[in-house]
């Protein structure tokens, strides 16, 4: 009796692995996060680098906000389209830039900040927020 418990147990617990597994590298890429809020950075075409904000169940949401490693994001609605951005992005060594505006977003993706190369960067900085319905 003690084997077949064995084997269910252990049975259970590569079932929670595989689960967790899934949960942390798949849906966490490609699901919509708890947050509502995803920050990427990538490069562009120029050369240089985008910093992708994309927010979720933008509908029904009323406050975003992210930290992470060179970036810290607050976003709050104000409106059925409008936004306050409050962006923080870049490591003190190359600079650290601040974005506070008000923005009207509509669904899609929204350029609200672009930043020439430094002295130490190949191209331009650009800021977008996409609105993922």
């Amino acid at each position: 009796m003690t084997g077949k418990w064995r084997l269910l147990l252990s049975a259970v617990v590569c079932l929670v692995a595989i689960a967790s597994a899934f949960h942390f590298l798949v849906m966490e890429r490609h699901g919509v996060p708890d947050s509502g809020i995803r920050v990427v950075e990538q490069g562009n075409e120029e050369g240089g680098r985008d910093w992708v904000i994309r927010l979720y169940q933008s509908d029904s949401r009323h406050h975003w906000q992210a930290s992470g490693s060179g970036y810290d994001v607050a976003i709050d609605r104000l409106g059925k389209d409008s936004f306050a951005l409050d962006i923080a992005y870049g490591s003190s060594g190359d600079g650290r830039h601040r974005i506070r505006q008000q923005v009207r977003l509509h669904e899609g993706p929204t350029l609200v900040a672009a930043f020439g190369a430094g002295p130490t960067e190949a191209g331009d900085t650009r800021v977008i927020i996409d609105r993922v319905k």
